[in-house]
């Protein structure tokens, strides 16, 4: 016999109320992990109710109610997927940023291991002059010898275009490597931070000691800022890898890395554009003297705080809290 139906929507109602809830916060971009699991149960019982009341119910509000709450229940759950450039502009306007934000840690030790790299490189070439023929390669240390910037022939010898591609092809190799070796218990990482940090201390002393620290700045200004942001991004997505293998926690090794291989890869994702549009302005802008120098600084620091600016902010609601800086926070609109 069936029950009556006050005593049917009585027991059953806190149910259908939690899964409203869980509803709107979905709708919202609000709903976590465990919020998407709990979500799938409460459908499953929801259409279990639909289908006794539609036995047991039918034409009453309680049947009505239940139909409507399974169907956005099953729009919900089985959306179909989204259109590849509406997922590409919510990536770029929330989960890379976003990413970045939690993973803050990783990306300040790797800024950390470039700037020791810079000081010792710098160190060295100031406190013993002959620490440049270690350190600094010798076709730079000619051009310095000579009173010239190796940078000032390379418009001569190739148009802006295929300079600008040679410079975003060696930067993504840097980059690329950062990351990738990070697999080696994150040692890579740490040697390329450094190795690079190094060699920029020890040509910039070595232009500084000559007389060329103005020539120095007068190439780096325009793309070094955001140049070596992402060389620290890089650095820091190796690094994550790193510290998935050495200290996988609670998963097994190969899950942990899975895991956080995968936050990885959105930072070193996430940086492509920006690494190709750099290459363009390092290989139409930095070389020669086209540009004054002051031009250049002020390019370089207005590139480099919209670049931070909009990694520091993007994503974030008015009231200052990233919605997406939660990790399953966006998980909700992946669901099939």
């Amino acid at each position: 016999m069936a029950t009556p139906l006050p005593t049917f929507v009585t027991r059953r109602r806190p149910d259908w109320d939690a899964l409203q809830a869980l509803l709107t916060r979905q709708r919202a971009g609000r709903l976590g992990l465990t919020e998407l699991r709990t979500l799938d149960t409460l459908y499953r019982r929801a259409a279990a109710d639909l289908a006794q009341a539609q036995t047991f119910y039918p034409g009453t509000d309680a049947h009505r109610f239940l139909n409507q709450l399974c169907a956005q229940a099953y729009g919900a759950i089985y959306q179909p997927p989204r259109e590849r450039w509406a997922s590409t502009r919510d990536f770029f306007r929330r989960d890379f940023p976003a990413t970045l934000r939690r993973e803050a840690r990783f990306v300040g030790v790797s800024a950390g291991l470039l700037v020791l790299g810079l000081l010792l490189g710098a160190l060295v070439v100031t406190l013993e002059p002959r620490g440049a023929e270690l350190l600094v390669p010798e076709g730079v240390r000619r051009y310095v010898a000579q009173g010239r910037m190796w940078t000032d022939d390379l418009l001569s010898v190739a148009p802006p275009n295929a300079v600008a591609s040679g410079i975003a092809t060696n930067n993504l190799t840097v980059t690329l490597f950062a990351f990738a070796s990070g697999i080696l218990l994150g040692v890579g990482p740490i040697f390329t931070l450094v190795n690079n940090g190094v060699l920029i201390g020890a040509v910039g002393a070595l232009c500084f000691r000559e007389g060329m620290a103005a020539g120095f700045l007068d190439f780096i200004a325009a793309h070094g800022p955001v140049e070596l942001s992402i060389i620290v991004i890089a650095g820091g997505a190796g690094l994550m890898v790193g510290q998935a293998l050495i200290d996988p926690g609670e998963l097994p090794r190969a899950q942990a890395l899975q895991a956080r291989g995968r936050e990885a890869v959105k930072l070193v994702v996430g940086c492509a554009p920006f690494l190709a549009a750099i290459g363009a302005v390092e290989g139409f802008i930095s070389p020669g003297h086209l540009f004054p120098t002051w031009a250049k600084v002020g390019l370089g620091l207005s590139l480099g705080a919209l670049f931070w600016l909009y990694l520091l902010r993007a994503g974030r609601t008015v009231a200052g809290v990233a919605r997406a800086d939660v990790p399953e926070a966006s998980a909700s609109n992946r669901l099939r």
